[in-house]
């Protein structure tokens, strides 16, 4: 492969990962704290690309797609946690109207707030019993045994 083919199948390959994670040149520019145009002037096709800024971007839309994949209802642990892609969108939907620093926090911060609600009634209560959460059904085992 000559070096000019080498150099636009690289600035294709950048451009193709970040249309897969559903990012442009704008976001890479943020994201590299940079301008938009120097983004563009770099990713051209005879661009002056350094090695590590190569590497950076290569990172930069690495952490992306891991943390994209991160947040899928069907990945651990929220396939474990939501039964149904319906209920892991109602807690997508409301971190985002919260504006939570990641899905994870968000999930978090509610399970401890509602966990140091349930721990302030038991002890309010003159009734020291409160009524159990019903457990989930875990790795397919029912109460029953295996």
């Amino acid at each position: 492969m000559s070096l000019y083919a080498w150099i636009v199948t690289e600035h294709q390959e950048i451009r193709r990962r970040l249309a897969a994670i559903g990012k442009d040149r704008k976001w890479l520019a943020k994201q590299l704290r940079m301008s938009e145009h120097t983004i563009r002037q770099y990713l051209q096709p005879r661009g002056k690309r350094t090695k590590e800024f190569m590497e950076e971007i290569d990172q930069t839309i690495t952490l992306e797609t891991a943390r994209q994949r991160e947040n899928q209802p069907d990945a651990p642990p929220w396939n474990a946690i939501f039964r149904t892609d319906d209920e892991f969108d109602r807690v997508d939907r409301a971190s985002r109207i919260v504006n939570a620093e990641s899905f994870k926090d968000f999930c978090r911060n509610a399970i401890l707030e509602r966990a140091d609600e349930l721990l302030a009634r038991k002890a309010r209560s003159t009734y020291r019993e409160i009524k159990g959460v019903p457990s989930t059904n875990v790795a397919g085992e029912s109460r029953d045994g295996p």
